[in-house]
């Protein structure tokens, strides 16, 4: 077993490596290669400053030009930003008319174009400072806690505003285009082996498409809402025992 502050660098390398858009097979054989000269200078008794230089970005920048970029990585932020746009708008087509405004357009730009490469970036650096550690775990919950807050508050604003729409869409046309576009989406999600992109597109339209089934009285009603606001508190509690379980099986590894 590595030390903790080895296994530290293993991992913030690791990060770094991967937001720097290399080759994850060629990062796993330098991390495989790189753990087995820490253990055997632990061993001699020496630390892991005197094998790396003790600075993540210094030891990089002797491995990382014979490294070649991962073209994929275009593909997986393309993916992902195709993603982001199905998250934002298939929900709302279930859920209702569609309707689009220039506001909406100019947040949801924001959101994909600046909030959430951001952040990821604040993800990854709070991963490199803190790793399998309490906060290692907790501070990623709360950036992602407040991204959320940030959105259901920007959501609630553009709601309560009443701007002109640029793209509008009758509720029976919304819902079954929307309804189409879900079931490509998913089909595409399992192609390319993205189960966690099925999972919060579900989780996200589940809610107000039982909804939707059950009742034919608008979003805006107080029956639509009861349906869905209970569904989605049911999808919450089984996220939250999932959750649970994930940080359950950490402990025992000793991650936490």
């Amino acid at each position: 077993m590595l030390s903790e502050k080895s296994e530290q660098f293993l991992l913030n390398m690791r990060l770094e490596l991967l937001k720097r858009g290399k080759k994850e097979d060629e990062i796993e054989a330098i991390e495989e290669e790189l753990r087995d000269h820490l253990y055997e200078a632990e061993k001699r008794g020496e630390s892991v400053d005197n094998v790396t230089g003790g600075s993540v970005d210094e030891y990089i920048k002797t491995i990382s030009k014979e490294m070649a970029l991962d073209k994929g990585i275009i593909k997986t932020i393309l993916g992902g930003l195709v993603a982001v746009i199905a998250f934002f708008l298939i929900p709302r087509m279930i859920a209702d008319n569609f309707e689009l405004t220039s506001e909406r357009l100019i947040f949801y730009g924001i959101l994909i174009f600046v909030l959430i490469p951001a952040e990821l970036w604040l993800l990854i650096e709070m991963l490199k400072k803190y790793g399998h550690t309490k906060k290692g775990y907790l501070v990623p919950v709360l950036i992602a806690f407040g991204g959320f807050l940030l959105i259901l508050g920007g959501e609630f604003f553009l709601r309560s505003r009443d701007s002109e729409a640029i793209v509008t869409m009758d509720a029976s046309t919304s819902f079954w285009l929307g309804l189409a576009l879900m079931i490509l989406f998913i089909i595409a999600c399992v192609f390319y082996k993205t189960w966690f992109y099925i999972g919060v597109i579900i989780y996200l339209v589940l809610p107000d498409l039982i909804a939707r089934i059950m009742t034919d009285a608008p979003a805006e009603s107080k029956e639509f809402i009861n349906i869905s606001t209970t569904v989605f508190l049911m999808l919450s509690i089984v996220a939250m025992i999932g959750a649970l379980a994930f940080i359950m099986r950490q402990r025992k590894k000793g991650r936490i």
